[in-house]
């Protein structure tokens, strides 16, 4: 009996946790600033400041809404080939900026190839769209200004990803502690 009573308890906490999850939140603040919190807007006439907050409703947060806009106004479209360092480094960028993005591998795709010719009248790897905007190689600076100007979000200050990849490289083949004794004039 104790068991099915537990296990009674349980369902009956997740039920309920689901249900104020999915409810909405109301901050009523009255004329001397007091602060409560309630799941029912104030009464009609009541003369209380009052802010609504959606809790767990399944909506998509006004980033992710922007996100969409800009990636279905400006998709970019990465087009590299295997065995490219530059082609990498942009790779790398986009993924450390958190940009949505299409990777298509030229290598033994003809077709691609062609569409690619003509839309920008060369084939070049990595070539990246950014919507109609097309970018023949990779330069960090010119690519981050293309994606500000775009609208994507930016990241916090890091290190580019040239100094990434290189430190990985470094790291991996390297036990170096960095140490470089200098050299004195006698």
């Amino acid at each position: 009996m104790g068991r099915s009573n537990a296990i009674l308890i349980i369902v009956l906490a997740v039920a309920s946790l689901s249900a104020v999850q999915a409810g909405t939140l109301y901050k009523w603040v009255d004329s001397q600033g007091r602060v409560s919190y309630h799941d029912q807007p104030p009464p009609e006439g009541s003369d209380y400041r009052v802010e609504e907050k959606n809790l767990g409703s399944g909506k998509k947060s006004v980033v992710d809404s922007t996100l969409e806009k800009i990636v279905e106004k400006y998709p970019v479209i990465l087009y590299s080939v295997p065995e490219c360092g530059s082609c990498d480094l942009a790779r790398i960028y986009l993924q450390k900026r958190k940009v949505p993005f299409t990777e298509q591998n030229l290598e033994n795709n003809g077709e691609l190839q062609q569409t690619l010719k003509k839309k920008i009248g060369a084939l070049s790897a990595p070539t990246i769209m950014i919507g109609e905007k097309v970018m023949k190689g990779y330069v960090e600076s010119i690519l981050e200004g293309e994606l500000d100007t775009a609208g994507y979000p930016k990241n916090e200050p890091t290190k580019s990803a040239g100094e990434e990849s290189r430190d990985q490289d470094n790291a991996s083949t390297t036990n170096d502690s960095g140490y470089r004794p200098s050299r004195g004039r006698y």
